[in-house]
């Protein structure tokens, strides 16, 4: 199962890859498919604990693949910023850091995101593992630079902000409700 939800979440790349030399603006295309694969996995990352608490479905064995996914998305997304709109230009990136601050805000998702990843082996994960409700920071911010990097919020950003907030705010419920039990 492990292996088909790998090769599910890794198709929208192969999409994005044949879809290049049609491109109008090719890195803007994958900044769209990697930002939307990385945003969609970090909140599908959330769905596991929702559908235990829920539906009583037990799908906590896929949660860290999923996030490790969402990692792969926004690793890319970077590497897409970095290498191929900046040219690992750090005095450009700094600057377009300036004109656009979602920037600084997606950074700062994306640095929580990094150091789940880095911390999500046994070992790591047993001696890091309540850094890991970061994990909402991480979800807020990264919705925040989707929703702002955008010029005009359509369907899409508003969807994804919705799915977020329900997602968190079922999270925010379950915690009041089990303290007051």
């Amino acid at each position: 199962m492990k292996i088909l939800l790998v090769l599910l979440a890794l198709l929208p790349l192969g999409v994005a890859y044949y879809q290049l030399d049609n491109a109008i603006d090719p890195i803007k295309m994958l900044y769209s498919y990697t930002g939307i694969g990385a945003i969609s996995l970090l909140l599908l990352s959330l769905a596991p604990s929702t559908y235990k608490r829920i539906c009583s479905i037990n799908w906590l064995r896929y949660r860290k693949t999923i996030g490790l996914l969402a990692f792969v998305y926004a690793l890319l997304h970077v590497s897409i910023f970095v290498a191929l709109d900046s040219e690992f230009d750090f005095v450009t990136i700094f600057e377009k850091s300036l004109k656009k601050p979602f920037i600084y805000v997606g950074l700062i998702a994306f640095i929580i995101v990094l150091l789940m990843a880095l911390t999500s082996f046994k070992k790591l994960f047993a001696k890091f593992s309540k850094y890991h409700k970061a994990v909402y920071l991480a979800l807020a911010l990264a919705l925040l630079h989707s929703f702002w990097a955008q010029k005009v919020a359509g369907v899409f950003e508003y969807g994804i902000v919705a799915v977020g907030v329900v997602l968190l705010g079922e999270r925010v419920w379950a915690k009041m409700h089990h303290n007051f039990k």
